[in-house]
């Protein structure tokens, strides 16, 4: 692919102080625009050692109104960071909307370093841009404008760099692949040149920058700029004027829910035991998997009153306080509105060995948001396939994903809400939504339904409790979430025993 790249161009100091002027005022006007349209900005500068990325990251903050500008750099892992999925160091730090982050390597700083020097194989590193690819589409589907920017040396100029930075004791290696790929210019250049190839799509080019000549530097990098926000702004217009699909109401055959027996019962005389030896069982189980380094998301969805709440007390009770912490789902702040609708959770991911419990999660996307029209059909219908990526991150790292649909009948949730309207001390859990929602009964089982078909998968499977009965509601929650944590648990000792 470089050899392709036209190198030695120069821009002269008088044509750099002629255009620069311009040129900033320009990317100011396009900064002030995502402000104005709530865009957010994704910045990657990437590039040869000795290429300016430091200069280019400062330009930018420079040029543009640096309160709304975040810069961060992905060198050196914290100990937080090693005990999460990949991702989640960079989706914490994605830009909200109407501001700009710019990401010194991004995502793909590391695994072009770590290919080039043999620490990752080829079969790894082609998914690992796949996966980029995949999340770079979702991010510009969101409406995120992104600037993609390798900063090049030809050979001859990267080994002058190199060795005057070495005089001048200015190298700094901040990974163990950093050395190695400053050295071995070839293997640098055909790992980035793959990893481009890979990963360059309409929605987020990379922009190939001649870097020998700073002034020529800066000048393409803020146009490159300019135009990854251009298209963002085209792409809103068109998305203003696109004609709205019609949701449709393609009744199912065979509802999924319907096939669910709801006559499950527990035995009174001997549920409250069963109850504490199960919570015994996953006091251990959860303290071994915390040993272990074995991380757990649990989710839980539902009808309304179908007892989410009852459930994840009795499961929280056999599980130790400090390792463990769950968390309400609601009406999203004005922070999480203004990044993608994800981000609020993966702020939640639990590190290596702690649980996570969400009551209510992200299929609120496909939910609630779908049913009542919150979210446009283009946005929850791309949802799916997001969601299916998310839960496999979590999965890869070793996170037990467990899912849970609490179900009741309509004629059960009725009574429960007229039972709740009648007692002083749950009335607080009634709400006018609550009696709306119930109107759309059938709106949520053709959604749930789908959401079951494309999301239930063989590393994510949904586990549909009969809730009818709250007691034996809570022991199949604790049993299945038992099954789980004993298979995992087995899974890491085979590993070990293999290795």
């Amino acid at each position: 692919m470089f050899e392709t790249v036209v190198l030695g161009r120069r821009c002269s100091d008088k044509k750099f102080k002629e255009e620069a002027p311009l040129l900033r005022m320009k990317l100011f006007e396009a900064q002030r625009r995502c402000i104005e349209r709530k865009i957010p900005l994704l910045v990657t500068v990437a590039g040869m050692d000795g290429a300016g990325r430091g200069a280019v990251v400062n330009l930018l903050s420079e040029w543009m109104d640096n309160k709304h500008v975040h810069n961060h750099v992905f060198w050196m892992e914290t100990d937080d960071e090693r005990e999460r999925p990949r991702d989640w160091r960079y989706w914490l730090r994605l830009p909200a909307a109407g501001t700009v982050g710019v990401f010194f390597g991004g995502w793909y700083g590391a695994a072009i370093r770590m290919f080039c020097t043999g620490g990752m194989n080829e079969m790894e590193f082609c998914a690992r841009m796949h996966h980029y690819r995949g999340l770079e589409e979702s991010l510009a589907a969101s409406g995120m404008a992104m600037a993609k920017i390798w900063l090049h040396l030809d050979k001859k100029e990267h080994a002058k760099r190199l060795q005057k930075r070495l005089e001048h004791r200015q190298v700094r290696h901040f990974t163990p692949y950093d050395k190695k790929a400053s050295e071995n210019y070839d293997a640098l250049a055909s790992a980035a040149s793959r990893a481009i190839t890979l990963t360059d799509r309409s929605y987020a080019p990379w922009i190939i920058v001649d870097a020998a000549d700073a002034n020529y530097r800066n000048l393409a990098v803020a146009r490159a700029v300019i135009a990854a926000v251009e298209r963002a702004l085209a792409e809103q217009d068109a998305a203003n004027v696109r004609p709205k699909e019609v949701p449709s109401t393609q009744e199912c055959v065979i509802s999924t829910l319907e096939a669910i027996p709801l006559d499950v019962k527990a035995d009174p005389g001997t549920y409250a035991k069963e109850l504490e030896e199960l919570q015994d069982e996953l006091r251990e189980l959860t303290y071994q998997a915390w040993k272990k380094g074995i991380s757990s998301t649990i989710v839980f969805e539902g009808w309304d009153a179908a007892g989410k709440g009852g459930c994840i007390r009795r499961l929280m009770a056999g599980i130790d306080a400090r390792i463990s912490r769950a968390i309400p789902i609601g009406t999203p702040t004005d922070e999480e509105l203004a990044h993608h609708y994800l981000w609020r959770f993966w702020r939640h991911i639990p590190r290596a060995g702690f649980v996570t419990v969400y009551d209510r999660s992200w299929y609120g996307r496909v939910l609630v948001e779908r049913v009542e029209g919150l979210t446009a059909q283009e946005d929850w219908s791309r949802a799916y396939a997001e969601i299916n990526l998310f839960e496999e991150q979590l999965v890869e790292r070793g996170n037990v994903l467990v899912k849970f649909w609490l179900h009741i009948s309509p004629e059960e949730q009725l009574r429960r809400f007229k039972e709740r309207e009648e007692t002083p001390w749950k009335q607080h859990k009634i709400t006018p939504d609550d009696w709306r929602n119930r109107e759309r009964w059938d709106d949520y089982v053709r959604a749930a339904d789908e959401m079951f078909l494309r999301t239930s998968t063989d590393y994510a499977p949904w586990s549909i409790i009969a809730a009818e009965d709250k007691k034996a509601a809570r022991l199949a929650v604790l049993r299945t979430y038992r099954e789980a944590l004993t298979k995992a648990l087995k899974g890491r000792e085979k590993e070990k025993g293999v290795k």
